[in-house]
């Protein structure tokens, strides 16, 4: 079998676990040889299957807690596309997520980036960032590998989409409105109990740091990031189990609070 039919194949996979909600053996358990460049491949070629409009990406693996967490040394990135935003009409504070649609899902609060003009070339840092960005908000972030369970390689999980499945996007606000996002603390809360605390800072030292990693990350594939787009920064603390009938709100000091139902 070919590289390219090896990449398809992987990618089929993925796909109808996802449509079918029935999980499968890692990749990497039956193609150790992957490497992080096919994981790409294989990511791409799924998002082509979804046949749904792009409209930014989710970063993985940007704060050490998910890293030590997930047992994964280094950042990727995911393809946010328009299935994984809830529908706008349901309400941006008061997302909800029908819990059958999902295999394991898992939340994690984040702060997302609207970004207002193309970000291209390398060599990006904070600072190079802030003038790009149109708004910040609160955020929720639903994931939900499409393996069998919670343990897989790097080439796994990129492959996989970085486990992309939903987003809920609280109110956004102007960055000049926010004192500064690495000291924005966040509290996750479920059914009047706190589940976990976090802060900005947690991804990357700061969310902004964070896209320009994404950027230069881009970069290198001679890509760059769209205007329009929306970046998820990472997860802000661990990643909690969702069950049917449970709520999250995510409280962010200086950015407001977003909030998701599961069906």
């Amino acid at each position: 079998m070919g590289n390219q039919e090896i990449i398809e194949k992987c990618s089929s996979l993925l796909w109808d676990a996802e449509k079918s909600r029935l999980p499968i053996n890692t990749l990497t358990s039956v193609y150790p040889h992957l490497t992080n460049e096919d994981a790409y491949a294989i990511q791409a070629a799924t998002l082509r299957c979804r046949s749904s409009q792009g409209v930014g990406f989710k970063l993985g693996y940007t704060s050490a807690a998910m890293r030590a967490q997930m047992n994964i040394a280094e950042p990727n990135y995911g393809v946010l596309t328009k299935d994984h935003l809830l529908d706008s009409q349901e309400g941006a504070l008061d997302g909800h997520i029908p819990f059958q649609e999902l295999i394991h899902p898992l939340v994690e609060p984040e702060i997302a980036i609207l970004i207002n003009q193309e970000i291209s070339g390398a060599g990006h840092t904070r600072y190079t960032i802030q003038s790009h960005v149109e708004a910040v908000m609160p955020a929720l972030e639903v994931v939900d590998t499409r393996y069998k369970e919670y343990k897989f390689s790097l080439v796994d999980n990129i492959s996989d989409n970085s486990s992309g499945a939903r987003v809920v996007l609280g109110s956004p606000k102007k960055l000049a409105q926010v004192d500064d996002l690495r000291l924005s603390g966040v509290l996750l809360w479920s059914e009047g109990h706190i589940l976990d605390t976090g802060v900005g800072a947690n991804s990357m030292g700061d969310p902004l740091a964070s896209v320009a990693w994404l950027a230069n990350f881009l970069a290198q594939q001679e890509l760059s990031i769209p205007a329009g787009s929306i970046i998820m920064t990472g997860g802000l603390t661990k990643a909690h189990p969702a069950k049917s009938q449970q709520t999250f709100l995510a409280e962010f000091g200086g950015l407001g609070y977003v909030k998701a139902y599961f069906s």
